[in-house]
């Protein structure tokens, strides 16, 4: 009995702290129930949340994202979405490079990024063009940024970012 009181304890403070959207206040100790301590819990900071619209908020890089179509796009197609985008008042853009480099997180999912990202994309276009027939994007499969023509389409995705309002 002691052992299940330990673990479901434990996952209740996991679920209020993964749940909350923001910075824990929880902070001190877990105990067993019966005054022995089990584990310091430190304040835990959620760096991604996930908004009823889709829109996902970065509290470290202040950034708001929006994933595109889980669908093959090149440059051009992605390059008229972010630009037509209007979830959430709009002002969406296509990411740079380092924006997209900042959200590889290797083994975090299946695409190396939050599962909040929910996409099927492992390529990510970037606003940033290499020269007059091609531009840069991140490989989240690998970690590696490279580029692609801008008509090249297979595994493309493209990802929206603006500054968080």
């Amino acid at each position: 009995m002691a052992r299940w009181y330990r673990l479901s304890m434990m996952a209740v403070i996991l679920l209020v702290v993964w749940g909350c959207g923001k910075t824990s206040s929880l902070e001190g100790q877990v105990g067993d129930g019966k005054g022995q301590p089990m584990a310091e819990v430190k304040p835990v900071q959620i760096r991604f949340t996930k908004a009823n619209n889709g829109v996902i908020t970065d509290s470290v890089t202040g950034l708001d994202w929006y994933v595109g179509p889980n669908h093959d796009n090149n440059w051009h197609q992605g390059k008229a979405w972010t630009e037509n985008l209007t979830v959430a008042g709009g002002g969406w853009r296509m990411p740079t490079v380092p924006e997209l480099k900042a959200l590889y997180q290797k083994g975090a999912s299946p695409y190396n990024m939050d599962p909040l990202f929910q996409t099927t994309g492992v390529w990510v276009w970037s606003g940033q063009l290499h020269d007059a027939v091609s531009a840069w994007g991140f490989a989240f499969y690998n970690g590696l940024e490279g580029w692609h023509g801008l008509d090249y389409a297979y595994g493309r995705q493209a990802f929206a970012v603006r500054s968080r309002r």
